[in-house]
């Protein structure tokens, strides 16, 4: 079993904090996309950019995956035990996530994606097909990135709340069946947690063995 260190309470509060502001922001620009939708075609172009930015989110959520799981190693300076190890540590003790709290799961991620979330929601005027799209891609992008963990976590219980299951049922996050085909060695493959739906496409056209030659070329 693997054994987390204790910590500190500035990170706690520092994560705790981004994670209240980001959902604030969420609302906000959300209550703006909301109001830009004055019709049918408004309505479709958002549930469109809500697709696009989940299928995104679970791009973005392979991709980290990828990089935790491949790149370097738990001493690699900087990254090393912030970033990459809690991915390594994920194999050897898949189930610890299991009793990680909401803001350790994804207090970083939010902190991470706060920047872009008040920049759009500040400079970005939703008037318009292109820029309502753009909103509610960005909105649902980052949405699906903050919520990764979350999904990651509910596809290691045993018994996920009610409506999660409802939705792993439905295929729109991700399911124990898809997640368990990375969890087999030599875990090479099928990174993404969001939801995984777009993980047979990425094996299918060989991503990760192509970003690993070309890295080796570089």
């Amino acid at each position: 079993m693997v054994v987390r260190p204790h910590r500190p309470l500035a990170v706690v509060a520092l994560e705790g904090g981004s994670l209240l502001a980001f959902s604030c922001y969420a609302g906000v620009l959300a209550g703006r996309l909301s109001e830009a939708v004055a019709g049918v075609a408004e309505a479709l172009t958002l549930a469109g950019s809500a697709v696009v930015g989940w299928l995104l989110a679970d791009l973005l959520s392979g991709l980290v995956h990828w990089a935790g799981d491949t790149l370097g190693s738990e001493r690699t300076p900087v990254v090393g035990p912030s970033f990459i190890a809690p991915f390594r540590e994920h194999h050897e003790d898949p189930q610890a996530m299991v009793s990680h709290g909401t803001v350790e799961l994804v207090g970083s991620t939010a902190l991470l994606a706060l920047p872009t979330l008040v920049a759009v929601t500040h400079l970005v005027a939703l008037d318009g097909p292109v820029r309502l799209a753009l909103g509610g891609v960005v909105l649902f992008t980052l949405l699906g990135v903050v919520v990764t963990n979350l999904v990651h976590r509910w596809a290691h219980m045993e018994a996920p709340p009610a409506p999660v299951r409802a939705l792993q049922r439905l295929g729109v996050i991700l399911t124990p069946a898809r997640h368990a085909r990375h969890h087999k060695a030599p875990f090479d493959g099928w990174f993404c947690i969001s939801s995984g739906l777009i993980d047979p496409l990425l094996m299918r056209v060989g991503l990760w063995r192509r970003l690993e030659r070309l890295l080796g070329r570089v």
